[in-house]
Parts: structure tokens; sequence; C-alpha cells
């Protein structure tokens, strides 16, 4: 499946040297039959590491403006190195509750296979149901700046940045499947983590490193039993007008 996924995906691929898990959001069928547009929101994992062909690359696909979905510590320990047109930043960093009992379970072995894989998907639930405020800012910070290029960005671009663009995706009407595999994609464009120390149990480090379809549909079921609907999610839990929602998609679908 891994090569199929990554094959059809590749076109919407940006590649960097320091990062390996950036994409264009563009390309996707949303139910109405129509696409999202490239080239206005792409998705990436840290951007700490890029050398100056990918600042140029950045630069190139007219990026100019970084939603950074890293907490405070993690920004200073490792800042961006972004283009010297210096994109304007945008700060809305948060971390599931729980997430540092976590690693310290696994780093332990204390915290077997399954009791770590059941983290992940409550962690997911929290994601999008603790962090609204965060979510929010960001569809805000986009309809702000019109269809302007934006990246939006974690650590690993896969928990807080998959959760952020699937939300997005199913707000402008992208096939559900569809977003769940673009969110998948993030299992095979993995991005090294130095948070595990000794020998934590592989298949509990696999869960966590792990872009599981279902981490994602967990998160969304718990969006719709929380408000109802996930129409009622975007409505009640982060704000956005059916004014809101027809800006979002005036500029993300063509």
């Amino acid at each position: 499946m891994s090569v199929e996924l990554l094959a059809r995906h590749a076109p919407r691929r940006v590649a960097l040297e320091g990062a390996c898990n950036c994409r264009d959001l563009g390309g996707l069928p949303t139910t109405d039959g129509r696409r999202t547009r490239p080239g206005v929101v792409y998705r990436s994992d840290a951007l700490a590491t890029l050398t100056p062909a990918d600042q140029a690359t950045l630069a190139g696909l007219g990026i100019c403006a970084v939603y950074d979905l890293r907490t405070r510590e993690e920004r200073v320990r490792a800042p961006n190195q972004l283009p010297a047109s210096a994109p304007v930043q945008h700060a809305f960093g948060f971390i599931p509750r729980g997430n540092h009992e976590m690693f310290a379970g696994v780093n332990s072995r204390q915290w077997s296979p399954e009791v770590t894989r059941a983290a992940m998907l409550a962690q997911y639930e929290r994601l999008i149901l603790d962090h609204t405020e965060c979510l929010a800012g960001v569809y805000r910070g986009l309809l702000a700046r019109a269809g302007a290029p934006a990246v939006i960005h974690c650590a690993s671009g896969k928990d807080r940045t998959g959760i952020a663009c699937a939300v997005l995706l199913l707000a402008v009407g992208v096939v559900r499947e569809e977003v769940v595999e673009d969110y998948v994609i993030s299992h095979f464009q993995r991005r090294r983590v130095d948070l595990f120390h000794g020998t934590p149990p592989a298949a509990a480090v696999e869960h966590v490193m792990a872009a599981s379809a279902d981490y994602l549909l967990a998160a969304l079921a718990a969006s719709e039993r929380a408000f109802g609907s996930f129409d009622a999610y975007l409505a009640h839990g982060l704000g956005l007008s059916d004014l809101d929602l027809l800006a979002l998609a005036h500029f993300l679908v063509d």
C-alpha cells in the first residue's frame, strides 16, 4: 500500500533536505466533484533544519505565513530556519494532555504496546477537543490572509498538524476517505524524534510513531460525539460560521 499511496500523491510532495513530510494540500477531491487548489496550504514536519536550498524552495512557493503548532519550548530548542524573506510566523503551540506521561511509560518499559495504542487513541480525541482555540486560530489566520500561500507544521507533521489539516480539509468538503489517506501518508514519511531513551518496546514505539487511520478516525468520532455532528463541531467547537466556511472553500477549492 505504501508504494502505491506515495506514488499516487507524489506530485503533491515538496522535496526538502531538512524536512521529510512536506506536501501541498492541493489536488484532493471534494464531495461536489471539485478539487482543492494547489499552492495555497502546505503541511510539514519541523522547519528547523532547512538548508539554504530548502529555504529557496519555500521562497519559490511564495510561502508568506507559517503556522507553527509546536510549544514554546520546542520552538526555542529548534527555531525555524526560514527564507530571508521571513514569512510571518504564527505560533499556536499545543500538546495533548498525557503526552509526557506516555513517553515516560514507554521509555521505562512500564507501558505495554496495547496500553500505548490506547493512549494514542485517547490523545487524538484530546487533540481535536482540547485545543479548539489553537486550531481556530490557524483557520482564522488563513482567512485573514485570504488564500496567501501558507504552511502548517509541528515537529513530525503527523499528530498536531494531522488534526489541523484534516479538520481544514473536511471543513471545505474534501472526501473523508481522501482526508484519511492524506493523513496516512505521514506514516511513510517519518521524522526521527529524540524522545525515546534506553530500550523501549519496539511495538510500543511503533504505535507512537504510526500515522494510523484509526487515530484520526477516533478524533473525528470524538468531535461528533461531543457536538452531535462534525458540522456542529466546526460551528460551536471552533466558532466557524457558514460565511467562514464559504470563504475558506473560496480560496482552497477550485
